[in-house]
């Protein structure tokens, strides 16, 4: 990605997107074209709402991309606990709840991991199908809340499949056979 796209989406800086932009209409396209990164992502990572809207604004397809580490602006939003930007990008594309990146981690698998609640509750409200996705070690969001010990997303998480009446996911094995009961033990 080109430096100054790079510092841009780093701080936040909106006013040097659109300078960017004014210097070279096509920009975002060529950005596109070079990198596996893209400035949404960066921006995704440090929070900058502002930057997020606009990037997804001008080029929404941005969303679906994943970087060179096989994660997406979702994933990195959602393990940061940026609800505003988990927000933004939802109203691009609910599915994008149900991206896989690395090891078959969705942005749900990443929210359990940290325990951000707020994030939690929104992506199972806008896609409650992501409750049942599974990583590679066969390991549901709340598995994963449960090996990492972060009892406010575990709670979110409880609350909502018992609302969604999903109460199987609480019997899903791991890859060795455990539940969720066998983790919390």
């Amino acid at each position: 990605m080109d430096r100054e796209l790079f510092e841009a989406a780093l701080t936040g800086d909106v006013q040097k997107l659109h300078q960017l932009l004014l210097r070279n209409p096509l920009f975002l396209q060529t950005v596109a074209l070079s990198s596996a990164a893209n400035p949404l992502h960066v921006a995704s990572a440090y929070g900058h709402i502002h930057f997020v809207k606009e990037i997804i604004r001008l080029k929404p397809e941005y969303a679906k991309e994943v970087n060179q580490d096989g994660f997406s602006s979702m994933h990195m939003a959602s393990a940061n606990g940026y609800v505003e930007i988990v927000r933004e990008l939802i109203k691009v594309d609910p599915t994008l709840c149900l991206l896989q990146g690395r090891d078959e981690k969705t942005p749900l698998h990443c929210a359990a991991i940290k325990g951000r609640g707020d994030v939690i509750s929104e992506m199972l409200s806008a896609c409650p199908d992501c409750a049942q996705y599974v990583t590679v070690q066969r390991e549901t969001a709340l598995h994963l809340a449960v090996k990492n010990n972060q009892f406010e997303g575990i709670r979110v998480l409880l609350d909502l499949i018992r609302d969604m009446k999903k109460e199987s996911i609480l019997n899903m094995k791991d890859e060795q056979g455990n539940t969720v009961l066998h983790l919390a033990t």
